[in-house]
């Protein structure tokens, strides 16, 4: 079946990858695996093999319609034939917690991550996941790194990051002019903002985040949704112990974490 461009799929085709990738993931005797993306299938038998029970969401009809074929006489397994960036934990046939295995599309990597760490919560174990190397540095980037951003600082409130293994473009079908990382995420017991609004949280980080190349005041005054008072956004900044001088991406996950806190 050909790639379809439209939904940014490149099939994993190199055994190797394959076995590495299952092994990766973790699977436990009595464990409910969700695979987000599965394509062709290439991860699908292996984790299959290893889960007491197999979730796959496929937004491809065609390929969606293959993979319901394959399972009709498993009753542990099911086909979610829908788009993983609106699925919710609820509209799976069986409750979770669920272990999370996906090659995700390259455009929509991160977008997927933020969706499962912000509305699955407490229903994933643990996930494995495929993306761009460079998505991948940005998840794990450490602040005073170029790679370090607002996604960073989101998910390592949620999670740990662990960077396992690289992939090169000739894993694939058709060949991306990309190189892909896996990385494993595990949810924290709790995020490390607990006790602040979250939908506050994400916006004192993507306001601060918005005009990165300018020191953190600057970025604040200018910031979309937070106060535009000098005074007071120079008091929470003190308050947090934070230098209003530096740039955004100086400040560490906790610095994001007091800001909030200190920021009327």
């Amino acid at each position: 079946m050909k790639a379809k461009r439209s939904l940014g799929q490149n099939f994993l085709v190199d055994q190797s990858v394959v076995d590495r990738i299952v092994s990766a993931a973790g699977v436990r005797a009595g464990e409910t695996v969700v695979e987000i993306g599965p394509g062709r299938g290439a991860l699908t038998a292996g984790l299959r093999a290893l889960a007491d029970q197999y979730i796959c969401i496929e937004k491809d009809d065609a390929l969606a319609a293959q993979l319901d074929r394959q399972f009709a006489d498993d009753d542990r397994s099911w086909v979610v034939n829908g788009d993983a960036l609106e699925m919710m934990p609820d509209a799976l046939p069986v409750p979770g917690p669920y272990r999370v295995v996906a090659n995700l599309p390259y455009n929509v990597g991160g977008r997927i991550t933020m969706h499962l760490l912000e509305n699955w919560s407490g229903d994933v174990s643990a996930a494995t996941l495929m993306f761009q190397r460079e998505v991948a540095n940005r998840l794990a980037a450490v602040h005073g790194t170029k790679a370090y951003g607002a996604l960073s600082v989101l998910v390592q409130s949620m999670a740990e990051v662990w960077p396992l293994f690289g992939v090169p473009p000739g894993a694939f079908r058709p060949v991306p002019k990309v190189q892909s990382r896996v990385v494993r995420l595990q949810p924290r017991p709790e995020p490390l903002w607990a006790g602040l609004d979250y939908e506050r949280f994400r916006a004192v980080v993507h306001g601060g985040f918005q005009s990165r190349r300018k020191t953190l005041m600057n970025s604040l005054i200018n910031a979309t949704g937070l106060t535009n008072d000098v005074d007071a956004i120079r008091a929470a900044v003190q308050e947090a112990g934070l230098d209003g001088g530096v740039r955004p991406d100086n400040i560490p996950v906790a610095g994001w974490i007091a800001l909030t806190r200190s920021l009327p």
